[in-house]
């Protein structure tokens, strides 16, 4: 298996897992606990824009593994 086609089943499944989790953040705001990082209170808020960062994530790899060239030899 090539390293284009590796990188882009990762995100596929990464992008689905994304796609879930904002799903449920975004229908279900209440869902989840409050924790705290040091000082930083992470939220419901705060979980669906970590969500949706990991999203936005899983789309660029997605997207950038189209542009990975392979060995020319």
């Amino acid at each position: 298996m090539g390293a284009k086609r590796i990188l882009r089943l990762i995100a596929i499944l990464m992008l689905i897992a994304a796609a879930v989790f904002v799903a449920v953040a975004l229908s279900a705001p209440q869902l989840g606990q409050v924790f705290y990082i040091g000082s930083f209170r992470v939220d419901g808020h705060v979980m669906r824009v970590f969500y949706l960062v990991y999203l936005l994530a899983a789309a660029g790899l997605l997207i950038a593994s189209f542009f990975i060239r392979g060995k020319r030899d």
